[in-house]
């Protein structure tokens, strides 16, 4: 049974973005929720433009981790034919899937402007959405 999308979900999500802030502050972060055959922004850090919601239908790195399942790392996202461009200064972007009783629910999307992300950056945004996963499993 999915989780209700209440307030205390929300929160979660924000509390990992802010945690997540905290360990990269020269990052563009978000945590989109799926919604339908959307995924909605429902908590971001930083100074970029963003795209509130993505249709299913428009693609898009975040999307191909919530079809796959699997984390996403693109340290070249003009060279990604999935890249969604939401700012001419991102080079790299890294989203990881957060599953819910075998559901992908949201995805921890992080965007990096004019350099690529570290290997200590991939690790820190695996370990925060196994965090949010299991956050969220113990308030449904």
């Amino acid at each position: 049974m999915p989780v209700e999308r209440d307030d205390s979900f929300i929160e979660l999500c924000r509390q990992a973005v802010e945690r997540l802030s905290l360990r990269m502050p020269e990052a563009q972060l978000y945590c989109r929720m799926r919604v339908g055959d959307a995924l909605r922004v429902v908590a971001a850090e930083g100074r970029l433009r963003m795209i509130y919601e993505v249709k299913q239908s428009q693609g898009g790195i975040c999307w191909r981790a919530v079809e796959s399942g699997e984390p996403q790392l693109v340290e070249e996202v003009r060279s990604d034919p999935d890249y969604l461009a939401t700012d001419e200064g991102v080079r790299a972007e890294i989203a990881f899937p957060v599953a819910l009783d075998d559901e992908i629910v949201v995805v921890l999307d992080a965007e990096f402007s004019d350099r690529s992300f570290t290997p200590e950056e991939a690790e820190t945004m695996r370990a925060e959405a196994d965090a949010l996963a299991r956050e969220l499993a113990g308030a449904s």
